[in-house]
């Protein structure tokens, strides 16, 4: 029997043992729950198609939160939504599904399956634990994704993987705790954290028998060390996890905008506002760079991460020029000394 045609047969005795047992509890199975994942293949039932498999640097990732909620990155695109399961006689298989997704909608380079995955998650029907593989079966015996494991949040002691990784940009922690000197409950306190900080992902480390991670509250502040279990990935204002590394400044300095138009502007105290011209780009997640031509020419950069601007390019030439924000409603009011710019959310979200 080839390989293909045992996973098949496993997972049909997967779905026969979810439908023989009653209805459990509806908490995710522990083997799941906050676990990540990057998509290895797609294997379509039809001999026509056969496998597909993921373009050459392309990115493919899924989190399972132990909330029941989902974040994928789809190449290009972002999704968020739910998910649910429920195990069989053991934990390696059982009944899956996933809620609606939302999910953005850029234009990735083909070949690309993040339209297919999205189309096709509401056919999810099962599941099968199998080598470090975690197999999903569409209805219908339509096809099968198989993703392999890619890191954890669990106390299982996995690392995380960092933005460059394709793990994410932000954590955001789930419960009150310490940010360490070093990888260490022993080490030196430098600062608390409360639930729902929101923290950059620095990168992961195993030590002592268990994952910490590098971090920094997002906006600036203490950098150190706290346990990833107590960690989840941040959701962005667009209802996205950003994951991946923020490329926005980089694409802004050669250029490549996602959008351009006016703004308002004006340079000194007291002046009307006027208009400027702009073009940003966009990185998802709420993280984009928003260059401003000024009248004489020369331009400023306003850097915004998780939805939020923390700050703009001030040249030392300059001097001191202090930056301030404010919201109203959806419009960012900025100030980078006498400078003032007003910045819709739409601007940066592309929404």
């Amino acid at each position: 029997m080839r390989g293909g045609a045992r996973i098949r047969a496993s997972l049909a005795l997967a779905w026969w043992a979810v439908e023989a047992v009653a209805a459990g509890s509806a908490a995710p199975p522990a083997a799941l729950a906050g676990t990540q994942w990057r998509l290895v293949e797609f294997q379509s039932m039809d001999d026509r198609q056969g496998i597909t498999r993921p373009r050459e640097g392309a990115l493919y990732t899924m989190w399972l939160h132990g909330d029941g909620t989902v974040t994928m990155q789809l190449n290009c695109n972002r999704a968020t939504g739910k998910w649910s399961a429920q195990a069989g006689r053991d934990a390696t298989s059982g009944q899956f599904e996933f809620g609606p997704l939302a999910a953005t909608r850029a234009l990735c380079p083909p070949p690309s399956l993040d339209e297919s995955i999205v189309a096709q998650s509401g056919h999810v029907r099962s599941y099968l634990l199998k080598d470090g593989r975690l197999y999903l079966s569409l209805m219908a015996d339509a096809g099968i994704y198989v993703w392999a494991r890619n890191g954890s949040t669990s106390a299982s002691g996995a690392v995380p993987a960092s933005p460059e990784n394709g793990g994410p940009r932000n954590w955001e922690a789930t419960r009150t705790l310490n940010l360490r000197e070093q990888p260490s409950t022993s080490a030196r306190a430098l600062a608390t954290f409360r639930p729902g900080t929101v923290l950059d992902n620095l990168g992961c480390q195993r030590a002592q028998g268990r994952a910490w991670c590098d971090v920094q509250p997002l906006g600036g502040g203490p950098r150190g060390y706290v346990a990833a279990e107590y960690l989840r990935p941040a959701i962005s204002p667009d209802g996205s996890a950003a994951v991946g590394p923020d490329d926005s400044a980089l694409r802004a300095g050669q250029g490549r905008f996602d959008a351009t138009g006016p703004l308002p502007c004006a340079f000194a105290e007291g002046q009307p506002m006027g208009q400027c011209e702009f073009g940003v780009a966009r990185a998802g997640g709420g993280y984009a760079t928003v260059v401003v031509k000024k009248p004489d020419g020369r331009t400023r950069a306003i850097f915004f991460r998780m939805g939020r601007p923390l700050g703009a390019d001030v040249a030392e030439s300059e001097g001191r020029r202090d930056f301030g924000a404010t919201k109203d409603g959806d419009l960012h009011r900025i100030r980078v000394g006498p400078e003032r710019y007003e910045i819709p959310d739409a601007v940066i979200t592309g929404g």
